[in-house]
């Protein structure tokens, strides 16, 4: 649903608007394949149940972006959707695991500063839309509520790109402070 306020409302707030999903996730203690896989270089997840999160990242992206398209929004949300993905899929790969990383340190900051400051988990979801950071679970919701199937193999590619750079950032903070 982030996704799909960022795509009805753009700019700075909808950037702002688009941290009720961490949020969420953080208060109901869900499971976001960012805000796990920051858990690989702390040993505390291993790669298997990383990757079932992801999955079911994916199925709930594609169940609610499904719902949504048959809203009366729908429409508007798709073609924002659209335009986002087709973004990601004219980037490079390597541009997509880059822009992966600077997210995934962003979410690790996020999720990490929820207890204790959780105006830093705002304002680090919010940075990373304006910084055209990329982060694979919006990057899903995109490809859903895009409704092009022509773009979703392409965009399937991008995604997993991003998910690589997604768990690099989620674990650079953790390598450099965890392991002494």
């Amino acid at each position: 649903m982030a996704a799909a306020i960022y795509s009805t409302v753009g700019g700075a707030l909808g950037a702002f608007m688009f941290a009720i999903g961490l949020l969420t996730i953080l208060i109901f203690q869900f499971n976001l394949f960012t805000g796990k896989a920051g858990l690989l270089a702390q040993k505390q997840i291993k790669v298997i149940p990383l990757i079932d999160i992801w999955l079911g990242n994916f199925m709930g992206c594609a169940l609610c972006g499904e719902l949504i398209k048959h809203t009366p929004v729908g429409y508007n949300i798709s073609n924002a959707a659209a335009a986002i993905t087709a973004v990601r899929i004219s980037n490079l790969w390597f541009e997509n695991i880059l822009l992966g990383i600077l997210c995934g340190i962003l979410m690790f900051v996020a999720v990490r500063a929820y207890k204790e400051a959780p105006y830093i988990t705002i304002l680090s979801v919010a940075s990373f839309i304006p910084l055209g950071a990329n982060h694979c679970v919006a990057d899903m919701a995109d490809m859903i509520l895009a409704a092009n199937g022509e773009m979703f193999f392409p965009a399937l590619a991008a995604m997993l790109c991003t998910s690589v750079g997604n768990v690099i950032g989620c674990n650079l903070i953790p390598l450099t402070t965890y392991s002494q």
